[in-house]
């Protein structure tokens, strides 16, 4: 009986190790914390909104003007001569009329002085011719008075030979002496006859010498070159003591009753300002560069579309108090357009790349729509984009420019415009 016990005693520890290890391991699972799931919340992001209301709005349109003159003035040389002196310099305002360029004279001025003396010679001529044709006016009577005594004395001796009173000799020499007196009538006739054409040969003389003096002093003049017009001096191409030829060119103005804004009007604008161009009423552009104001009045659009081919180019006169502007400044220009209906006035940030809005529905989630850009308008310092939304469009503008806005986006309300 002692032997058949002693198995049973073995095994009776490791069991009950066994049965006090599941105990504890029990007792552990059973006295664990309990963990309670996390609900996850979706993100609301914080923004600002603005109601939609549409009404009548006056557009402003936006251009970038350049500053061009419609007239510029090369001004070139007309002669051959040396630079005598130069008198402005770029940028320099000059008056009609003022010296600008001064040539070397010398030669023109000899040139000027020989046309006048052969004008003087022409002068003359007349005036001779005047004087003989009055001597011979004179002379002619008596000359016909002699010629009738050399005639009678002719006649006299004849008689007097036919009653052997007289030599041949003397008859001879009465003879001769008749066709001397014969001929001088006849030279004074003819110079009296010929005394028109002959006057009128040296009248035209005259008229070509008073048309080479002209000429020369025409040529003495432009050695001195004026300012065609009020302007500014665009550019000087000489110095003094360069040689210049006929078409060399001098300088370049531009006159300042001509300068402009050239600006391209969209194609969708161009129709309108077409028409208020047609029916007289002024369409002005107003922009600031350097701290004044520019205005410019609309005065036609160019006849070709712009190179660009974004639009056609329009041409706005620049008034009297703003031609100190500099050729080729670029200035940013607004333009009023008529009023518009319909139109919702909205801050730039609530516009997402260039025709996007974004409007916050009923449970505060994003929907982007497509706008109509109309135009700007300006409140103040703050310029105002004016769009035109679609006609199913419903909700509360988002004005805040959020890097992550998508279509349901959910957003939180805390401002309002």
């Amino acid at each position: 009986m002692k032997n058949v016990r002693k198995p049973w005693r073995r095994l009776w520890l490791p069991a009950l190790i066994l049965l006090t290890a599941a105990a504890l391991f029990a007792l552990l699972v059973a006295t664990r914390p309990q963990t309670r799931p996390v609900a996850v919340e979706e993100k609301a992001w914080p923004v600002t909104v603005m109601d939609l209301k549409p009404g009548r709005w006056r557009p402003t349109l936006t251009l970038y003007g350049k500053v061009d003159a419609l007239f510029k003035s090369p001004l070139t040389a007309a002669l051959a001569a040396d630079v005598k002196e130069v008198k402005v310099t770029e940028g320099d305002p000059v008056k009609a009329g003022q010296l600008l360029v001064v040539l070397d004279e010398r030669d023109y001025r000899l040139d000027l002085e020989q046309r006048q003396a052969e004008l003087a010679q022409a002068e003359a001529a007349i005036a001779e011719e005047n004087s003989r044709h009055q001597g011979n006016l004179e002379a002619l009577p008596g000359e016909r008075r002699l010629l009738q005594l050399a005639q009678a004395e002719v006649e006299r001796l004849r008689g007097l030979m036919g009653k052997k009173l007289a030599s041949q000799s003397s008859l001879d020499n009465a003879r001769q002496a008749l066709a001397r007196q014969s001929i001088a009538v006849a030279r004074i006739e003819e110079s009296i006859r010929t005394h028109d054409s002959k006057l009128q040969e040296l009248q035209a003389r005259l008229a070509q010498k008073r048309a080479a003096v002209e000429k020369a002093r025409l040529q003495l003049e432009r050695t001195r070159i004026r300012a065609p017009a009020d302007g500014r001096v665009l550019q000087v191409k000489v110095a003094a003591g360069e040689r210049v030829n006929p078409g060399s060119p001098l300088l370049e103005l531009f006159d300042q009753g001509s300068l402009v804004l050239r600006a391209v009007v969209p194609e969708k604008h161009l129709a309108v300002l077409q028409a208020l161009l047609s029916k007289g009423e002024g369409v002005s552009v107003r922009g600031r560069l350097d701290g004044r104001e520019v205005v410019a009045d609309l005065a036609g659009f160019t006849a070709a579309v712009a190179s660009s081919g974004s639009g056609v180019e329009a041409l706005f006169r620049l008034r009297p108090d703003s031609r100190w502007l500099q050729l080729g400044r670029i200035l940013r220009l607004q333009v009023e357009l008529p009023p518009v209906e319909g139109v919702v006035a909205i801050p730039w940030e609530a516009l997402y790349g260039s025709s996007r809005v974004y409007l916050v529905n009923g449970e505060n989630r994003l929907h982007g729509v497509l706008v109509q850009r109309v135009g700007t308008y300006r409140q103040g310092n703050e310029e105002l984009l004016l769009v035109r939304l679609p006609a199913d469009a419903r909700g509360r503008l988002l004005t805040t420019q959020l890097p992550n806005a998508v279509e349901g986006l959910r957003v939180k309300v805390v401002g309002h415009e």
